[in-house]
């Protein structure tokens, strides 16, 4: 007999499992999450989050907080080349963007979002960012047992059963779960245990000896702070990574093989080594980690088997470079947490469980693809859907159109994140993408009040909540009948269904007379599922 049971069972407190965590929380699904550590922050290293993940966070009601934990690394721009750190003029000093094209190109990209989203990307750093998830996880009632490692699972038709152990006290428990969701990264235990296969190869046969350190160089950088900086002295050629821009850094240097083997360098090494690259002998320096890593990427050839789900690098491993992966994993927790709470509460068909691999798995495969593109393949468009994603599964209607939309003129089309416009709602100027995130949301033009009656009949009939916002001079949400328009292309009768997660679902310019009917078989398409069945 298991312990404890609960629906869901959460493995791994990095930005997936906090995301999974928080969002199973805002559609009132109980979750447990474990984590080996005995606390957040294992890795040192700055994520750049994108425009779309921002607008998760927003829609958490987390983006200040996200943007308050940033402002160490927020005034930071771009890569920089040195001899040494402390023998560098920083005035002169050329700063590219992370992607190694100029600052200019870099405001272009940055340009582009800000037409398309309510919300901006930002530089953060992962030990910034994992306790801001986690205290909001805490404070909205979560289960967060930290120091608890997973054991095994067994699985069968209606649930899985883990052993996990209490790591202070070695006290074993069984945890029944309707779901498990493994987010325990690119070492996942479910995805050894499962078997599944991978994708994967080598991007380098170079091994990199990464050093997290501390040493007090705010004086050094203040006023020219940098995210990169690459070291070009041949005593200590490597990559300074600015966890804070102040007193903690992390080193990354080719490591050294001897046989074939990696020789892990001592702490006096790896402290000499550090105060080479910074050009300081006396450097008070105090060696935090060392750790070796291969770049190299990776596709789990399924997410999902049976009631178990790979997320974030359990799935996916992603060339380290931008954050990409952390990107994609808390996109990963938001696209599988509300079909977990659709099915867990009734309203859809389990079926619906089996689209999270379809669009997910898809995503990363061409975020990757993006990664390992050369900058003359890159297109800010191709990059904007790497950032925004394009869903088609069953749990989209088919575009009018057939086929992906330009993201630099988004329109609405189903599979494609809902078109942002500023609008007036009670008062307040919010974003059209503001009324998503618990709710399946019906967005209309100006002549919409006929898709009222038909989503009143439809909630009933699922027995979900179903709120309709016209846009228009005297609708819900009060904007020019022209912005509707530009926005997503449609009639004035036209009609979005957009998910929880904000992306459409189907878009309508043609109503039916009976448009009861017509949301209808459009929901019952979905996977939604009677109330009479439930």
């Amino acid at each position: 007999m298991a312990d404890v049971s609960v629906p869901v069972l959460i493995v791994g407190a990095g930005p997936t499992g906090l995301s999974t965590a928080l969002f199973l929380a805002q559609h009132q699904i109980p979750y447990i999450l474990i984590e080996r550590h005995p606390g957040t922050a294992i890795h040192p290293r700055p994520i750049g989050l994108g425009a779309r993940t921002m607008e998760i966070f927003r829609a958490l009601g987390l983006e200040e907080r996200v943007r308050k934990a940033a402002e160490p690394l927020s005034r930071s721009r771009g890569e920089i080349f040195v001899e040494t750190l402390a023998s560098a003029n920083m005035v002169q000093v050329k700063r590219l963007n992370l992607d190694g094209k100029d600052l200019e190109t870099f405001d272009q990209m940055k340009e582009a979002e800000r037409a398309i989203s309510p919300a901006t990307g930002c530089l953060i750093n992962q030990a910034a960012l994992e306790p801001v998830l986690f205290e909001a996880a805490r404070e909205r009632g979560g289960d967060l047992r930290l120091q608890t490692e997973l054991v095994s699972f067994e699985q069968d038709e209606t649930g899985v059963t883990a052993l996990v152990v209490d790591r202070k006290t070695g006290v074993q428990q069984r945890i029944r779960a309707d779901y498990l969701v493994a987010a325990d990264g690119a070492n996942s235990l479910a995805l050894r245990t499962l078997a599944i296969p991978t994708k994967s190869f080598t991007l380098s046969d170079m091994h990199t000896l990464a050093i997290d350190f501390r040493a007090d160089m705010s004086e050094l950088v203040r006023g020219h702070e940098f995210i990169l900086c690459t070291i070009e002295t041949p005593e200590a050629q490597g990559l300074l990574m600015a966890v804070n821009n102040s007193d903690r850094w992390l080193f990354q240097m080719p490591g050294n093989l001897e046989n074939g083997e990696l020789k892990a360098p001592s702490v006096k090494r790896c402290q000499d080594l550090v105060r080479k690259a910074i050009g300081i002998p006396d450097l008070a320096v105090e060696i935090m980690d060392i750790r070796h890593w291969k770049p190299q990427e990776r596709l789990a050839e399924r997410y999902q088997v049976g009631r178990v789900f790979l997320a974030g690098d359990a799935a996916h491993v992603i060339l380290p470079t931008g954050g990409v992966g952390a990107n994609l994993g808390i996109q990963d927790g938001q696209n599988l947490a509300w079909k977990l709470g659709a099915v867990l509460q009734g309203y859809a068909d389990s079926t619906l469980l089996s689209t999270y691999e379809t669009e997910r798995r898809h995503v990363a495969g061409f975020a990757a693809e993006q990664e390992e593109a050369t900058d003359r393949e890159k297109t800010t468009d191709n990059e904007l859907q790497a950032l925004f994603g394009f869903y088609a599964s069953s749990a989209v209607l088919s575009n009018e159109e057939g086929n992906t939309p330009d993201y630099t003129e988004l329109k609405g089309q189903s599979g494609s994140r809902v078109p942002h416009l500023w609008v007036e709602y009670q008062g307040q100027c919010i974003s059209t993408l503001d009324i998503t995130s618990r709710h399946f949301v019906l967005l209309t033009g100006p002549e919409g009040r006929r898709w009222q009656q038909a989503a009143r009949e439809c909630a009933a009939h699922f027995g979900i909540e179903l709120p309709v916002y016209s846009v228009g001079s005297e609708g819900e949400l009060l904007a020019s009948k022209a912005s509707w328009q530009r926005a997503t292309g449609l009639p004035d009768s036209g009609m979005l269904l957009v998910r929880p997660d904000g992306f459409v679902a189907a878009r309508v310019s043609a109503p039916d007379e009976d448009r009861g009917r017509q949301l209808m078989g459009i929901l019952s398409a979905l996977h939604l599922c009677s109330k009479a069945h439930t």
